[in-house]
């Protein structure tokens, strides 16, 4: 298997600098073709590490390959594609742009071997999806702002304990993690915030309706998934992620069940 020169999330957030520049078949050939490349780089991806450098004396590794996180690269690149068939006609080529970054990013998070990496572009796919509700229209304005800070704080909580992981280990590789310290827990918290686990919930059915047709599209496949994906990889076999998923399965229900606009149901 040959594996790609970079990350492929790099293709859509690279690719979307090129999305306002174009118009006509252009633009939808870049729209299409995007998520397709990034498609294919992700099934080149092998096992192990693939890149590997040195900042500021941390060992990032932008780019690991395994079954898991291939396939969530895999499904966040699908989706990619059909929120840009989707899309075609929307003519906020700024929508578009920050929803490639956004979708990029959670590729990159997918494919991330670091905590460094997975930070980085954990807080890039914040800015992406709220530029992308901003785009919605001035009702978008408010719960934009309201869906940044509540992405930010959990950022903020993944960056403290990110930092104290590295202090107490000595290591910045994303891997299993148990919930023995501190820092684990602030990792956890951030990643339990992206996912919408109560009590921070609401941010998401407040933030998503407001967003455009084309743009919720995106905003419905990447966030929460991301978070799911983070939470397999570093806390596999955490008993208290059972409890918190029932609750959130019957606290969706029922609010569900409440609610009569469509967009904040789904």
């Amino acid at each position: 298997m040959t594996s790609p020169a970079f990350p492929p999330g790099l293709v859509l957030i690279l690719g979307a600098v090129l999305l306002p520049l174009l118009r006509g078949r252009l633009r939808t050939g870049l729209l299409l073709g995007l998520p397709l490349l990034t498609l294919w780089l992700v099934t080149q991806v092998p096992d192990g590490e693939i890149l590997r450098f040195s900042f500021l004396g941390f060992d990032l590794v932008p780019l690991r390959g395994d079954r898991l996180s291939r396939l969530f690269a895999f499904v966040f690149a699908l989706m990619a594609f059909a929120g840009a068939l989707f899309a075609l006609r929307q003519q906020r080529t700024t929508e578009l742009a920050a929803a490639f970054v956004y979708a990029g990013s959670a590729v990159g998070v997918a494919l991330a071997g670091d905590l460094i990496s997975v930070f980085v572009f954990w807080e890039m796919m914040a800015i992406g999806s709220t530029l992308v509700i901003w785009c919605g229209g001035p009702a978008g304005r408010g719960a934009g702002l309201r869906y940044a800070a509540i992405h930010l704080f959990g950022g903020v909580l993944l960056m403290a304990g990110i930092a104290g992981e590295i202090a107490a280990s000595g290591t910045t590789a994303f891997g299993k993690l148990d919930l023995s310290t501190f820092p684990r827990w602030l990792i956890l918290a951030g990643f339990l915030i992206n996912a919408g686990a109560p009590p921070l919930a609401a941010w998401l059915p407040d933030a998503y309706p407001e967003a455009s047709w084309s743009g919720m599209v995106f905003l419905s496949a990447f966030t929460t998934k991301a978070a799911v994906y983070a939470m397999l990889r570093g806390f596999p076999g955490v008993e208290l992620l059972i409890w918190i998923g029932l609750f959130m399965v019957f606290y969706g229900i029922v609010y569900a069940i409440l609610e009569n606009d469509m967009r904040r149901i789904l």
